[in-house]
């Protein structure tokens, strides 16, 4: 697992292996960031169900503000931090650990907005639909916003889930990356 693009570039993450946790992989990942662009410049991202923070990390690669990472597993928790300090990361990120429900509510409270949400689930769960519900009624949503979800190919998502509508979906083997954005 590496950083694909921007300033860290070729950079290794620390992987998990085990606990249920499934990381991105370097192919899907390339993909997910070539369809958004390289248009990360001081925005404020999201990365719920971080597992080993490597979405988060690669939109802080390519210029994203502040990267916020939520996640409720304390070896995925761990992980996130060991990357981030390594990478020199550490001064522009902020890890939750935190079921992401308790997450999404505590972000509220501290009326932070996000201009991309990344959510990565795990896979059959049933977790996608009621996490985008969740996020639609946050507030920490704006209209520009984008939520990405990875999930299974055999778990059905909603194509409108609260204020949230679905734009793209990609298909990549087993997973689908279904894009979502605010109501406007």
């Amino acid at each position: 697992m590496r950083v694909i693009s921007g300033r860290l570039k070729g950079r290794k993450l620390t992987s998990i292996r085990g606990y249920g946790i499934r990381p991105t992989s370097d192919k899907v990942k390339e993909s997910i960031f070539d369809i958004l662009g390289n248009d990360f410049d001081g925005r404020v991202v999201l990365d719920l169900f971080a597992g080993t923070g490597s979405l988060g990390i690669e939109a802080l690669s390519r210029g994203a503000q502040v990267a916020v990472f939520v996640d409720t597993h304390p070896h995925s928790i761990a992980v996130i931090k060991k990357n981030l300090l390594e990478l020199g990361l550490l001064n522009c990120a902020k890890i939750f650990k935190r079921s992401p429900l308790k997450g999404l509510k505590f972000l509220k409270k501290i009326s932070l907005n996000f201009d991309f949400i990344f959510l990565d689930p795990p896979y059959g769960k049933g977790f996608v639909d009621n996490t985008l519900k969740i996020i639609s009624q946050s507030g920490i949503i704006m209209p520009t916003t984008l939520v990405v979800a990875e999930h299974s190919v055999r778990e059905v998502v909603t194509p409108r889930v609260g204020t949230l509508l679905l734009k793209d979906q990609r298909k990549y083997g087993k997973t689908l990356i279904s894009f979502f954005q605010g109501e406007r």
